[in-house]
């Protein structure tokens, strides 16, 4: 009951323009809910399941830093929406 008051009271603080969720490819914040912007964010969410599963097969410092950059590095690159 309590999250359900929670989130009704951030709906209704929350700007105009970000209570609209239909897709648009144009706008900066409903992009967020096209088919593309969805694939993409579920490609980053299976790198990092499988930078996560190495890390625990293989649990070298090293390694554990230089796979965090390079996730990092894809996820970013993967979700930039620049031209």
């Amino acid at each position: 009951m309590l999250l359900h008051l929670i989130a009704f009271v951030l709906y209704r603080l929350s700007p105009v323009w970000m209570q609209d969720r239909t897709p648009d490819e144009k706008h900066f914040y409903r992009r967020l809910f096209t088919e593309k912007h969805r694939a993409k964010r579920k490609a980053v969410k299976y790198i990092w399941l499988s930078a996560a599963s190495l890390l625990i097969l293989f649990p070298s410092v090293p390694l554990m830093v230089f796979i965090g950059l390079l996730s990092t590095f894809l996820s970013f690159s993967l979700l930039d929406e620049s031209a």
